[in-house]
């Protein structure tokens, strides 16, 4: 049998009306990257208007990117981490679904580190390098059930290149 110890203290705020108790908790950083998909959802059902609504209730400053779609690839998280880079962001707000969650882990972590984001995948051609910088922090706000892409250090990533979509672990020091 294999022995380990996982240590995951994620603080997890559940129920109706949660997410007006977003201005209350502590946040990671001064300026963060407002994570979302390139669909609709979260500004029809004013997720997004809200999230900005406490962000700036609490006293911090974000900018926006929409750059996630279904089965995020490989590009997208590297557009994703320059716009954290170019806007100074020193924490990340997911709000979405599980790909924008799975993104989140992936930019958090090209956004402090060099090279390209399959440098550090864990599986298939991916190069297996440790992380040298931790991620940026990662504040996430789930839109939907079932994935549990909000508490781990996982992501499902695409990559057109070598035609392979990675389940694999993209962070190994990710600050919590």
């Amino acid at each position: 049998m294999i022995k380990f110890n996982f240590n995951n203290p994620t603080n997890i705020v559940f129920g109706s009306g949660s997410l007006n108790e977003l201005k209350n908790q502590k946040m990671p950083g001064k300026k963060a990257m407002l994570l979302t998909s390139n669909g609709k959802s979260v500004k029809q059902n004013g997720y997004l208007d809200r999230t900005a609504e406490q962000l700036t209730a609490a006293g911090v400053e974000y900018a926006v990117w929409s750059g996630i779609m279904e089965n995020p690839l490989k590009e997208a998280i590297m557009d994703g981490a320059a716009f954290a880079k170019e806007n100074k962001c020193d924490f990340i707000v997911a709000l979405g679904g599980g790909a924008v969650l799975d993104s989140a882990v992936a930019i958090s972590a090209m956004a402090t580190n060099e090279g390209d984001l399959w440098d550090y995948v864990f599986g298939g051609t991916g190069g297996c390098k440790p992380l040298s910088t931790p991620g940026l922090p990662i504040v996430t706000i789930t839109t939907t059930s079932g994935t549990g892409s909000e508490i781990n250090c996982w992501g499902v990533i695409s990559n057109l290149e070598t035609n392979e979509k990675s389940a694999s672990a993209i962070l190994v020091s990710l600050p919590l």
